[in-house]
């Protein structure tokens, strides 16, 4: 969490000394004031994403669960009274 606020801070601080050196908004400006959010992000995530620990409490998927989804009996659609459609 503190990285990610000391980032935020010197990517803004290079945004405005690079503003200040060249005097105009350059693109190495513009490029340190987009790369703050991700800063932020850091600073204000709850957990660090290699601190994640992996939940046992998981859902397990498995293929025989027992559905029989696709072994329905469908009637025959011309005994219906359905026409075959000719392209």
């Amino acid at each position: 969490m503190v990285i990610g606020w000391v980032l935020a801070v010197l990517l803004l601080g290079m945004s405005a000394n690079s503003f200040v050196t060249e005097g105009t908004l350059t693109t190495e400006a513009w490029g340190f004031l987009l790369l703050t959010p991700l800063a932020l992000a850091i600073a204000l995530s709850p957990t660090v994403p290699w601190e994640i620990i992996d939940t046992e409490g998981g859902v397990e998927w498995s293929d025989d669960d027992g559905s029989d989804e696709g072994e329905k009996d469908v009637p025959d659609p011309i005994e219906s009274g359905f026409d075959i459609p000719v392209l």
